[in-house]
Order: structure tokens, then C-alpha cells, then sequence
């Protein structure tokens, strides 16, 4: 990802504006002034409101893309690799829960639909990533054969989704990694084939 340390201060500064106050709070005179900086002095980072925004999608698929070359370096099992996928998104989103409030929000993406198709580009790559693990784990007879691997994608990310929201309704009310690790264990229980 190329982006300048001007440019990531305002990223982050974006994604908490966003998450905090809502996307139609997001203007530069706002994001200016929680930066401590001028509005006119914004437009030499970023030309527009809607590039910025992709910005922010960049970042999101930096860090996502980032654990899945980890998990491809360490050659782990299929079966740690779908644990790893997992946890590492609890760990980020516990990092950066602005960032959490803002990658599940639908609103960001009904104000410009090409936000949702680049959002849906990402979210193929790791649904590919994590059918593969799937895949691999069946033929491998670490997880059981007869569920249809999507299926099981929905399930092990679907409920990562739905904690990850239960959290932020919560504003933050229990410990998601604790509750991620201990999600993540019994849904592993539930796919892999008994030894």
C-alpha cells in the first residue's frame, strides 16, 4: 500500500470521525478540525471525500491481505490457518474498533455503490482464501467431507460478522478476543472430523 504518514494520519482520523459521528459527519471542515489542521490543507492529501474513502477500503485490505501471506509463510495446517484467519480479525478489529464500526456499517456504502463493489473485491479474496483452507482440510480428512465447504465459509465468517456487531452494540461490553477464541473453538469443533 502506498500511502504517506500525513496521508495514514488521516485515514485514521477519517475512520473515527465515521465511526463516531456517522459518514454525512465526514467533511473536511470536521475532519480538519480533528486534525488541528486547515480544510485547504486536506485537499493536498486526498482530492475528494470519495477518495479517501477508498483509501480507508485500501487500508482495510492491506491488513487483511497482510495475515494471509503470514498464514501462507508459516505453512500452517488448514485447520490453524482457518483459526489464524479468524483470531487475526478479532485482533484487529479489538486494535481498532473505529475500524470495526466502520468496515460493518451500511452506510458507508449506500451513498456510492463502487464502495460496495470494491468492499465485495475483498470480501472474495478471503472468502477464496478461506474455501481453499476449507477444501484443503477436507481432502486432507481434517474436516468433515459431507458439509459443503461455502456453507462452512458462511459459518466461520458470518458469525465472526455477527459477534463483531453484538460487540460494537455493546460499545465494547466483553472481551472479543475471548469471546472470538472460544467462538472459533467450538465452530472448529463442530467441521473437523473426530480422531
Amino acid at each position: 500500500m502506498d500511502i504517506t504518514n500525513r496521508q495514514m494520519e488521516i485515514v485514521h482520523a477519517a475512520i473515527k470521525v465515521i465511526a463516531r459521528q456517522g459518514y454525512e459527519k465526514l467533511t473536511t471542515k470536521n475532519l480538519a478540525a480533528s486534525l488541528g489542521v486547515t480544510d485547504a490543507s486536506l485537499y493536498r492529501h486526498f482530492d475528494s471525500k470519495k477518495e479517501l474513502i477508498k483509501m480507508i477500503l485500501c487500508y482495510f485490505e492491506h491488513l487483511s491481505c497482510a495475515v494471509i501471506q503470514e498464514i501462507k509463510a508459516q505453512k500452517l495446517d488448514p485447520i490453524s490457518c482457518i483459526r489464524r484467519f479468524v483470531m487475526n480479525r478479532y485482533e484487529m478489529f479489538s486494535k481498532e474498533p473505529d475500524l470495526a464500526m466502520v468496515m460493518f456499517s451500511e452506510e458507508l456504502f449506500k451513498h456510492d455503490h463502487s464502495f460496495e463493489e470494491y468492499l465485495q473485491g475483498i470480501m472474495h479474496i478471503h472468502r477464496d482464501e478461506v474455501l481453499a483452507y476449507i477444501m484443503e482440510g477436507q481432502q486432507k480428512g481434517m474436516i468433515k467431507a459431507d458439509l459443503n465447504p461455502l456453507h462452512i465459509f458462511r459459518i466461520v465468517v458470518g458469525s465472526m460478522r455477527l459477534l463483531v456487531t453484538q460487540w460494537n452494540l455493546t460499545k465494547h461490553g466483553f472481551d472479543l478476543l475471548e469471546e472470538g477464541e472460544q467462538l472459533t473453538d467450538t465452530i472448529i469443533r463442530l467441521i473437523e472430523v473426530e480422531k
